[in-house]
């Protein structure tokens, strides 16, 4: 179960000038909205917002206490939007929830086993680095995990393989690839077989 985390938040005004201004002046704009809830725009302090994504994560409840407000707003971070060039945060929505209701959301994906499937000799590639699940604001998981310990031939390896805590339902389709296990130099042997076709053929 997600831990309560806490959160300070100051209504904003609206446009891309003001949006600037509160960046420059180390803020993220964003926005809280949910079923039944006037949405609402609001600014968050960066190093705050930073600070609890990096060792959090986003998949935690949490309390917005929006100034003037009597009481927080319990609230998931829906989407974070950041910077292509420097990585920060620009944006974040926050959605407004009912701890009774089912929401849906994404979390990452951890994969556990890599060293033991590298050990006999297999590549691991990713495919796949987070999931759609639905469950209780209550109960949303820090991360889904997939175990690759018993892998020991080359394939794909997909959602249906997750291990996924009770009361959560993930949507993704069962058969889309998390992991790719491959033979060590079996790429570049496909490649070999191409490249020694391709100057088989008889020149036109």
């Amino acid at each position: 179960m997600s831990r309560m985390l806490q959160l300070e938040a100051k209504p904003r005004g609206t446009g891309s000038r003001v949006s600037r201004r509160l960046r420059r002046a180390g803020f993220v704009p964003g926005i809280i909205y949910g079923p039944g809830v006037d949405p609402l725009a609001v600014s968050v302090r960066s190093t705050q917002l930073e600070r609890l994504v990096d060792r959090h994560g986003r998949g935690h409840l949490m309390n917005v206490q929006v100034e003037g407000e009597a009481n927080p707003r319990q609230v998931v971070i829906k989407d974070l939007q950041r910077d292509i060039l420097t990585g920060q945060v620009i944006h974040v929505d926050f959605l407004q929830v009912d701890i009774h209701r089912t929401i849906t959301l994404k979390v990452p994906v951890v994969v556990v086993g890599e060293d033991q499937v590298k050990r006999r000799s297999l590549v691991v590639t990713y495919e796949l680095d987070e999931v759609e699940i639905e469950c209780r604001p209550t109960e949303i998981p820090e991360a889904i995990t997939l175990s690759i310990f018993g892998v020991t031939e080359p394939g794909p390896v997909t959602v249906s393989s997750l291990s996924v805590p009770p009361g959560v339902k993930v949507l993704e389709d069962p058969d889309t690839v998390v992991v790719s296990c491959t033979a060590v130099g079996e790429g570049e042997e496909e490649q070999e077989e191409q490249e020694e076709g391709s100057s088989s053929d008889p020149a036109a």
